[in-house]
């Protein structure tokens, strides 16, 4: 009687276990981006924190200060970019207070295109504007490689 007692227990606990396993295993969300994108977004997201955390004036000073978020090519063709003009990165005069990383699109395994919204806001209301930023893979690091309006 007691074996039969002890092992209906391990049995009810073994089960516990099991439906346990598969609670957790069933409660994991997909990701439906391609690694690219995945990879990408971390490089995204800790450039445009950095842009907006610090002087978003367009100067040599400040590109200098970004170079290591941006792929060679692009860093020397923003050493010719006129000073107050507008924000190469945002593609805005008035600079946004905040922004999100959207829609991503691997266009091979070493480039992708990132749609980064942009927002500003007053005691009324909220605007919102896109860009699209191009991010490719070089030296196993993802860096910036231009910005375009989101028809790019």
């Amino acid at each position: 009687m007691q074996n039969s007692k002890r092992t209906m227990q391990n049995l009810a606990f073994i089960l516990c276990i099991v439906q346990c396993a598969f609670f957790i295993a069933s409660c994991s969300i997909p990701n439906l981006e391609s690694a690219e994108c995945v990879e990408a977004r971390d490089s995204a997201r800790q450039f445009y924190s950095f842009h907006f955390g610090n002087e978003m004036r367009p100067s040599a000073d400040n590109f200098k200060a970004r170079e290591r978020y941006l792929t060679p090519r692009y860093f020397a063709a923003l050493a010719t970019y006129p000073e107050k003009e507008r924000d190469p990165f945002t593609l805005t005069t008035e600079y946004p207070r905040t922004f999100k990383l959207a829609e991503c699109k691997a266009a091979s395994p070493d480039s992708i295109d990132l749609k980064i919204q942009l927002y500003w806001r007053d005691d009324t209301k909220t605007v919102q504007q896109e860009v699209q930023a191009n991010f490719v893979k070089q030296d196993g690091k993802w860096l910036l490689d231009g910005v375009g309006s989101k028809g790019r």
